[in-house]
């Protein structure tokens, strides 16, 4: 059974739809208030548009922001799983496990990922950090450089194109006013040490920051040890005229022991452990990234402006699977992946009057490449022999969009766009290959997605929206790359995910609160899930519809006695509607989550900090057939630290106790394993202490 084309909340998009154009025709027709009759025509300011950003602060959609201090304040700053759970509808997994980087999901898209991010965008300094096929590493992100983070949600996400499950924006910190360097370390348990080593400077219309980090852990559990090297730098030139310049540059190195996941009774007998294939095999994976990025903006007066933007970069990862993969069509147990992407983009904004109502109109392209050459090897006990694979891949994706915003009145904004994507796949075998016939092939994926909102300003302080649109989500190469019947070449049956989706929100405040509350609905065909995991190797099917629904909730408090209260809340349903799994819960979703957080700055005691934060998840399926589950948890951590400054220097001294109830749990699930290791357990109480010294000059 299909899922049906219109949900009870996209009737009720509709309704808000049209009642706000309603209201909007009332305003334009009611007489116009004294100072703005005298007044020149109103026309929208030139909006500075980062990258790959789209929209402005009024955008109709669900979005997040988070600050430095948010982000960084009192944590190790080595995973993104530290803060980023502090935004509603965004859950961030440690796997424990470098090899396979953070699992990343949003309102439940990306869950089931077995590494990296899928059904994501994730864009750093306006340079997007996915793939042209929708996959991405989150470690990429330098977490100390970081300045803040924007994640947005719901229809509107669609304007970024493929992988339309979300959108998370980081920005590196801003250059200082003055210069300075800061050199920082970071102790923690079982070896961990990162050590940072950053600054930055202005002079005239430049600015640029740069750092180093440096990351090691002999890791909690066996085989986890794991290195990270990354540099990270941005500069910028701004003479306030009409043009500004940036270059971005990234690079990483992480070398990194896979332990990959545990039985039920392996985790009960030691959570710790691995599976002796682990060991045996040496399961690992090397990853080299680099990447730079250009952009130019450029106005030509008040009411039109052009962006462009240029990317490119390589990236290697081999990885060593726990098995020897010489049996049958097997394309090996080493994989070895050679990658080089870039792109492009081109924007142009203009600002006028539209039926004596101000308007903003954005246009561009949107161009993006991928070369794999991928080779897989026979893996001999962590030894790398003979060859079992060779192909070369390629991925375009090629697109155009539009977008407009119209104040429709003193209170509403109507907001609109349409985005073309077209991505093709391509896989050609080398003569050498040893399964070379009939393993070659293509694929082309292409969708229209309109989307449509509006936001009404019902005070000064609080705002509603509603939302309606389409979106879609190809598979990534990785998803490609094998086939579930186990015959060599890529899966070219599997097809990409199209959404629907409607959304209804609230930003406001309620007394000391201040709340960001949404209400989504979500239907989705060709749901992409994991069919089968094979020590690493995983394969994908299309198993019919799901329909989900769900709200995100943040609420902001300040309170008495210097005290700050934080709170993000996600109820998410996603279940099967048809096909194998009809009726079954989605496995990586958790139903609910809750991260509450309340800080101490007493005013009294300049510099000092102190908080406790208190996470819940519910229960996790580990599979669709949801056979089993990882149980829900709550975890109590806690921080605290103090600055001091002298002159030009600047020292900030913190601590910080993770679990510190010590409780024994899941952190994160590996989908659909074929030998039942589902499970990736979480560490128990652990402490750790950091000194941060900064000198200016």
């Amino acid at each position: 059974m299909k899922a049906p084309r219109r949900s009870p909340l996209a009737l009720l998009i509709a309704a808000a739809l049209a009642a706000g154009a309603a209201d909007a025709t009332a305003l334009a027709a009611a007489p116009a208030a004294p100072e703005a009759a005298a007044s020149a025509p109103q026309v929208l300011p030139t909006v500075i548009v980062q990258g790959l950003s789209y929209g402005h602060g009024t955008l109709p959609s669900a979005a997040s922001v988070l600050g430095r201090r948010a982000l960084t304040e009192g944590q190790p700053q080595i995973n993104l799983s530290e803060t980023l759970n502090q935004v509603p509808g965004l859950i961030v997994n440690n796997r424990q496990d470098y090899a396979q980087d953070m699992q990343m999901s949003i309102r439940g898209f990306g869950a089931d990922s077995p590494f990296g991010v899928q059904d994501l965008r994730l864009v750093l300094d306006g340079i997007p950090l996915t793939m042209p096929d929708g996959q991405a590493q989150s470690q990429v992100i330098d977490m100390p450089m970081l300045g803040g983070v924007k994640v947005i949600k719901g229809p509107f996400v669609a304007l970024y194109g493929n992988a339309a499950g979300g959108v998370l924006e980081a920005w590196t910190r801003p250059a200082p006013h003055r210069p300075e360097a800061t050199l920082s370390t970071w102790l923690g348990a079982w070896g961990t040490r990162q050590t940072v080593l950053s600054g930055g400077a202005r002079s005239g219309a430049w600015s640029g920051v740069a750092g180093l980090t440096d990351m090691r852990t002999a890791g909690w559990r066996q085989h986890s040890q794991a290195t990270r090297r990354q540099f990270n730098a941005v500069l910028r030139r701004d003479d306030g005229g009409s043009d500004r310049y940036s270059v971005v540059v990234n690079a990483l190195n992480q070398n990194a022991q896979d332990p990959a996941g545990l039985t039920r009774a392996e985790l009960q007998r030691d959570p710790s452990g691995v599976d002796p294939a682990i060991v045996a095999y040496d399961a690992r994976k090397t990853a080299r990234n680099r990447q730079v990025g250009v952009s130019w903006h450029h106005r030509f007066d008040a009411s039109n402006a052009m962006q462009f933007a240029v990317y490119d970069g390589t990236r290697r990862v081999v990885q060593f699977l726990p098995f020897s993969g010489d049996f049958g069509v097997s394309a090996g147990g080493v994989v070895d992946l050679r990658d080089a992407f870039g792109g492009a983009r081109a924007q142009y904004t203009h600002a006028g009057e539209l039926a004596a109502r101000a308007y903003r109109l954005d246009a561009g392209i949107d161009y993006g490449r991928e070369n794999e050459w991928r080779k897989g090897w026979i893996n001999d006990f962590g030894t790398q022999t003979g060859l079992r694979n060779d192909q070369y891949n390629t991925v375009d994706n090629f697109a155009q969009f539009v977008q407009a915003h119209w104040q429709l009145g003193s209170r509403v904004e109507l907001s609109g766009g349409v985005r073309h994507d077209q991505v093709r796949f391509g896989s050609t075998t080398a003569s050498d290959s040893p399964f070379g016939a009939g393993s070659g092939g293509g694929a082309s994926y292409a969708s229209t997605d309109p989307v449509l909102g509006v936001s009404w300003r019902v005070g000064p302080n609080d705002s509603v929206y509603a939302d309606y649109g389409h979106g879609f989500v190809t598979p990534t190469a990785y998803q490609l790359a094998y086939r579930p019947d186990g015959k060599p070449g890529l899966n070219f049956a599997l097809q990409p995910m199209h959404l629907r989706s409607a959304e209804v929100g609230w930003r406001g405040s309620a007394g000391v609160l201040r709340v960001d509350a949404a209400l989504y609905h979500v239907d989705t065909d060709n749901q992409i899930v994991v069919y089968k995991s094979i020590g690493g190797r995983t394969t994908y099917i299309n198993a019919g519809s799901t329909r989900r629904w769900g709200v995100d909730l943040g609420v902001h408090a300040n309170l008495p006695a210097d005290l700050h209260a934080r709170l993000a809340y996600s109820l998410v349903d996603v279940r099967f509607v048809g096909g194998p799994y009809d009726g079954n819960t989605m496995p990586g979703v958790p139903r609910q989550q809750l991260d509450s957080i309340l800080s101490w700055r007493p005013r009294g005691v300049p510099g000092f900090h102190a908080a406790l934060d208190w996470q819940l998840r519910s229960q996790v399926y580990v599979d669709a057939q949801n056979s089993a589950a990882a149980q829900g948890w709550g975890v109590l951590n806690a921080s605290l630290g103090t600055r001091q400054h002298t002159g030009r220097w600047t020292l900030h001294e913190y601590m910080r106790v993770d679990n510190v109830l010590d409780r024994n749990y899941v952190g994160a699930v590996v989908i659909a394993d074929s030998q039942g290791r589902y499970y990736e357990a979480a560490p128990g109480r652990n402490f750790g202490v950091g000194v941060e010294l900064t000198r200016g000059f």
